[in-house]
């Protein structure tokens, strides 16, 4: 009887895992991978979005445990995650200048200058996109698109009802004259997202830059501090107390953002440069078609300027507790070169799920519709990817046309970006231990004078006690000592 159950027991064993998928049967590598909600298919519907995992999964030989935070908090989430020792095996990390020299002085993720040169298809990448955010000599994260530059987009229908007649690179001043010509419409002239790093784009007219910076000179200075930032700082007040900047920017997110320009609720906004495809596809989505103009810069009193420079915003890291390297660095790989991978990933999700093909285009499902998805095709301008033809589906023929204005909208976008740069960890230790408190710290100033809690000379002054605080003259010789 005990022999009967044995064998029982044991063909019911055998009939579960020939029952279980082959990547759970197998010994499977398990990686956790984490990334903003504004990717795995650019859809918050979980279905829709494991869809993009098993996916992933499936092209990879992986087992993946998908960690996907709202963009909104998501820096918020890796802290606490890296804080806490539970450091994803892969994760991405947003505003990569700033934040990478950080993560790498506390050791989080891994060198990966040899996984990099064993990956046939990311070492047939231009080196110089890797090496921008190399931190003495190492790689430690991958980007998957080139440098972004981001511009203002107004829409030409409104410009042509209200008689705004502002150019590709007008002045300061002429931005806030023109646009106050929609005061009293009831539309919002310039929206505007609540990430104060966007304001960089007004403080390169003034020749101000947020936060340490090298100088024409060579050496490392408080650009807080600086005079320029005073005129720079008044002028984003002034955009908040004229009305032409939406009152309520402080709580308004990107998504939220580009749908009032979608809709004509708002004028113009800020982006990047190579989504002018989706100011055109989504506005007809809306309802409220219409083409929009670039504003690649505003020309300060000086004939200073520049487009908001992100360089590498955004980059793939792996885990310096990483069991799997090999593998781990085998997922980024299809996500940075991998055409359909990269397509579903980071814009259109997987067929059947986010889309049906009807002659050859991509069609929204209704399950994805009612879940805020909209078909995008800017990753065809801006990423690594040399062809995209061998997806089943292509853009139709106004889309293509609007694909081709974006290249050249990119190409602008780059000769008028401005500067951006990344202070290398390692030069000196009280900065790696204070350089994401600078950071807050200058953008809570900053918020707090264009919102008028405090004025510019209270804002400063407070900063200056901060800087204090932190030693930051200390940071400012170590750094120039090296």
């Amino acid at each position: 009887m005990k022999k009967s159950l044995s064998l029982l027991l044991a063909a019911m064993l055998l009939l579960s895992c020939m029952s279980l998928p082959a990547a759970l049967a197998d010994d499977t590598v398990k990686l956790t991978i984490c990334s903003p909600d504004n990717t795995f298919g650019i859809s918050t519907d979980p279905d829709l979005q494991q869809a993009v995992v098993s996916m992933l999964e499936e092209a990879c030989d992986v087992q993946l445990e998908a960690i996907i935070p709202p963009i909104g908090s998501y820096n918020d989430k890796l802290e606490t995650m890296m804080a806490g020792g539970d450091v994803p095996d892969i994760f991405a990390i947003s505003q990569a200048m700033t934040r990478l020299p950080n993560y790498v002085a506390r050791e989080q993720p891994m060198k990966l200058n040899d996984l990099i040169a064993g990956s046939e298809a990311l070492s047939a990448i231009d080196s110089t996109y890797f090496t921008a955010l190399e931190i003495g000599g190492g790689i430690y994260a991958i980007p998957y698109y080139y440098p972004r530059v981001k511009s203002l987009f107004l829409r030409k229908d409104l410009m042509e009802q209200y008689d705004i007649q502002l150019s590709e690179t007008p002045t300061t001043e002429e931005f806030i004259a023109e646009l106050s010509k929609l005061k009293g419409t009831g539309i919002i002239p310039f929206s505007f997202p609540k990430w104060i790093d966007n304001f960089q784009y007004f403080l390169n007219s003034f020749g101000a830059y947020a936060g340490i910076y090298k100088n024409a000179d060579g050496v490392f200075v408080d650009g807080m501090q600086e005079e320029a930032m005073i005129d720079g700082l008044n002028y984003l007040r002034e955009l908040y107390t004229s009305g032409v900047m939406d009152q309520e920017f402080i709580t308004t997110e990107n998504n939220t953002m580009r749908e009032y320009v979608y809709t004509g609720k708002a004028a113009c906004d800020i982006d990047y440069v190579a989504n002018y495809s989706n100011y055109i596809s989504q506005s007809a989505a809306a309802g409220a078609p219409t083409d929009v103009q670039p504003i690649y810069m505003l020309v300060g009193p000086n004939g200073l300027g520049g487009g908001l420079n992100e360089s590498i915003q955004t980059a793939w890291c792996i885990s310096s507790e990483c069991k799997n390297p090999e593998a781990a660095i085998r997922v980024i790989e299809k996500l940075v070169t991998d055409p359909a991978v990269h397509a579903a990933f980071y814009n259109t999700g997987v067929e059947g799920a986010h889309y049906t093909i009807e002659n050859g285009i991509a069609v929204a499902t209704e399950k994805a519709t009612n879940s805020g998805y909209a078909i995008k095709y800017n990753y065809i301008t801006d990423s690594f990817i040399p062809d995209f033809s061998t997806l089943p589906y292509q853009p139709d023929e106004t889309m293509k046309a609007a694909l081709e204005l974006q290249r050249q909208i990119i190409d602008r976008g780059m000769e008028l970006r401005g500067d951006k740069q990344m202070i290398p960890a390692g030069k000196s230790d009280l900065y790696d231990e204070n350089a994401a408190s600078i950071t807050s710290y200058w953008k809570e100033v900053i918020s707090q004078i264009v919102l008028g809690s405090v004025t510019v000379e209270e804002g400063l002054k407070n900063y200056k006690n901060f800087w204090d605080s932190v030693e930051g003259d200390q940071i400012l010789a170590e750094l120039n000592a090296n």
